[in-house]
C-alpha cells in the first residue's frame, strides 16, 4: 500500500549530546572481580527512555532500550560491513529493494515473523500517523510503498526518490521490527507494556523509572548475528539497568555493583594496570562545529566562516571535550563508506588572519552545557572567537533547551558545538543536517545554508545504485562543504566501556550494541 510520507521534524534526539553516555550491562548474583555463576549482567543508563516505541525513540537510552527488544531486518558485522538480520538476503536497485524474509523467527507471544508482519511494521515507520523522526532517513523523501507476499516470504519496498542509505537505515534500532499486538496496541507499544509486541532476544520485565529497568532473555530466540568472529561467551538470562549519575559509575564498578558501564575519560587511571577490568571505545556519533547559514547571522558569509576556522585548533578543542576521542575530517568516521579522509581540505589555524576579518563582528554562541565539562567545548569556541576581536555573547545551556534554540529559534544563535547520534553509521546522517533541503523544505539541513553544488551532490549520492557511484558523488559533497566551510568535523563521540572480569561486550563498526553483552568463564 501506499503510506504518504510526512515531512522531516527536527530530531531533536539525535542532537542530544549530553545523553551520549555510553552504557553497559552486567549484573552477576555478588560483588567481586569475577562472573562466578551468574546469570545476569549489570549495567548503567543515564536517564530513563522516553518511550519504547522505535519509531519515536529520542535519545540514546531509548535506542538503547529498544535495540534488546526489536529485531532489525539488516545488521552491522564488526567492521561495519551490512549483513543478515530478520532479512536472510536482500536484492537493491535505485528505488527498489526486496527482501528476503528468514524463516522461523517469532515474536515475544510466539506469532511468526512473516512478510506482512515486517512489511506492517515498516508501514507504520513510513505512515503519516506515527510521525517518526526516523522515516526520512530511513525511506528518504517522497512516498513510500511497502508490500509483502507471504508465499515467497518478501518485502518489497519502491521509493518514489532513491534512497542509498535504505539498507542503513533498516539496521538502526528506530526501524525494528514491531510484532503485531504492539501496532494493535499502541499506548503499550509506547509503555513497553505490551510483550507481545517484541520481535527481539529480550523482553522487558520491570520499569521502575528513575531506578532501574530488567529484561529476560526469550527461552525460544535462535536469531543471533552471524558476526565474521564469533563472540565469546554466554548472553545474559537477566538484564538490570540501573539509573543514575555517571560520577558515581567508575565507583560502582571498582566495588562490584556495576558489570558493564561507561566511564567519564577523566576516570580511566583508576583502572589502568588493574587485570580485573577490560576496556573498548565504543561511539555514538561525533562532535562538529555548525555554523547558521542565515540572513541573521553572520557565518552567512564565507570568509567569516573561514576565519572562525582559523582561531579554532581542532585538537584543542577535542582535549576540551573529550582526549580520547578519534579526530575526524568529515561529520563521520574513516570506517564509514565514502568517508573524506583527506585533511588538506580543512582549514588551518592562523588567527593573525583571522582577526583581521572577525575584529568587531558580533557572534552568538550557544552551546550545550554537557559538551565538556560545564559546556566547556562552546567555552573554548567563544574564547577564541573573543581573542579574534569578535564581539560575542555566550550561552550555554541545558540540553533541552539548546536543542529547542538550535533547532527552533535561528535568530539566537551564530555558532554552535554539535553532537549527533549517527545510528546510521552514514555518512549522509551528519552531511545532511548541514547540506541540502532545510526541514521547511522537506529535508533534515538544520544549518540553513545554500550550497548548490553539494547539495546536488548530496541528493545524487542518495539516488545511487552502486557503492562506486555513490562514493564519487559524497566525495564531491564533502569536498565542496568543506571548501566552503560549511562545518567543521572535530572528533567522535565516544566514551570508554569498562568490563569487569567475567564479562564482556564488543562494538560493531565502533558502535554500541546491547545484545554484544555476554557472560565470559
Amino acid at each position: 500500500m501506499p503510506v504518504p510520507r510526512q515531512r522531516m521534524k527536527i530530531l531533536g534526539g539525535a542532537l542530544c549530546a549530553g545523553l551520549l553516555i555510553l552504557t553497559g550491562c552486567t549484573t552477576g548474583g555478588g560483588s567481586g572481580d569475577a562472573a562466578g555463576n551468574t546469570d545476569t549482567i549489570r549495567g548503567w543508563w543515564s536517564t530513563d527512555p522516553t518511550t519504547w516505541d522505535p519509531p519515536n525513540t529520542q535519545a540514546i537510552d531509548d535506542y538503547r532500550a529498544v535495540g534488546l527488544l526489536y529485531d532489525t531486518l539488516v545488521r552491522r558485522d564488526l567492521d561495519g560491513e551490512l549483513i543478515p538480520g530478520l532479512a536472510d538476503s536482500w536484492e537493491q536497485t535505485a528505488d527498489t529493494t526486496v527482501l528476503q524474509i528468514a524463516e522461523g523467527n517469532t515474536c515475544a507471544d510466539d506469532t511468526e515473523i512473516t512478510a506482512t508482519v515486517v512489511a506492517k511494521s515498516l508501514q507504520y515507520l513510513a505512515g503519516p500517523d506515527t510521525d517518526s523522526t526516523h522515516s526520512d532517513a530511513t525511506f528518504g523523501n517522497g512516498d513510500v510503498i511497502v508490500e509483502a507476499d507471504d508465499e515467497a516470504g518478501t518485502v518489497t519496498i519502491e521509493l518514489e526518490q532513491p534512497n542509498s542509505d535504505l539498507l542503513a537505515g533498516l539496521a538502526a534500532p528506530q526501524a525494528g521490527v514491531i510484532c503485531p499486538a504492539g501496532l494493535d496496541d499502541i499506548d503499550g507499544l509506547e509503555a513497553g507494556t505490551s510483550e507481545g509486541a517484541f520481535s527481539g532476544p529480550y523482553v522487558l520485565t520491570k520499569s521502575n523509572s528513575g531506578v532501574s529497568y530488567d529484561f529476560e532473555l526469550r527461552d525460544d530466540y535462535d536469531n543471533w548475528p552471524e558476526y565474521s568472529e564469533p563472540l565469546e561467551g554466554t548472553p545474559a538470562k537477566h538484564l538490570n539497568f540501573s539509573i543514575g549519575a555517571v560520577d558515581a559509575v567508575a565507583n560502582q564498578l571498582l566495588t562490584g555493583e556495576l558489570d558493564v558501564a561507561p566511564i567519564e575519560y577523566h576516570e580511566l587511571t583508576r583502572f589502568e594496570n588493574n587485570d580485573s577490568f577490560t576496556r573498548i571505545n565504543v561511539e555514538t556519533g561525533e562532535h562538529y562545529i555548525m555554523f547558521n547559514h542565515r540572513d541573521s547571522s553572520p557565518f552567512r558569509d564565507e570568509d567569516t566562516r573561514r576565519a572562525a576556522a582559523e582561531v579554532i585548533d581542532r585538537e584543542a578543542i577535542q582535549d576540551v571535550i573529550n582526549p580520547t576521542t578519534q579526530l575526524i575530517t568529515t561529520i563521520g568516521t574513516d570506517k564509514m563508506q565514502c568517508a573524506n579522509t583527506d585533511e588538506s581540505l580543512l582549514v588551518q589555524p592562523d588567527p593573525d588572519k583571522a582577526s583581521k576579518v572577525l575584529d568587531g563582528v558580533s557572534v552568538k554562541v550557544v552551546g550545550s552545557n554537557t559538551v565538556g565539562q560545564n559546556g566547556a567545548g562552546a567555552t573554548y569556541v567563544a574564547e577564541q572567537l573573543r581573542a579574534a576581536g569578535a564581539k560575542v555573547k555566550m550561552s550555554n545551556l541545558d540540553v533541552g533547551t539548546w536543542n529547542i534554540t538550535v533547532n527552533e529559534e535561528p535568530e539566537k544563535w551564530d555558532i554552535t558545538v554539535m553532537g549527533t547520534v549517527n545510528n546510521l553509521n552514514s555518512i549522509s546522517w551528519g552531511l545532511g543536517r548541514n547540506i541540502g533541503p532545510t526541514s521547511k523544505e522537506g529535508g533534515r539541513n538544520v544549518s540553513g545554508s545554500v550550497n548548490p553544488k553539494a547539495s546536488k551532490a548530496f541528493e545524487a549520492a542518495l539516488r545511487s545504485d552502486s557503492e562506486s557511484e555513490m562514493c564519487k558523488h559524497y566525495k564531491v559533497a564533502q569536498t565542496t562543504a568543506l571548501e566552503a566551510v560549511d562545518f567543521i568535523p572535530i572528533a567522535t563521540i565516544s566514551r570508554p566501556l569498562i568490563s569487569r572480569e567475567g564479562f564482556s561486550a564488543v562494538a560493531p563498526a565502533g558502535r554500541e550494541d546491547l545484545k554484544t553483552l555476554r557472560i565470559v568463564d
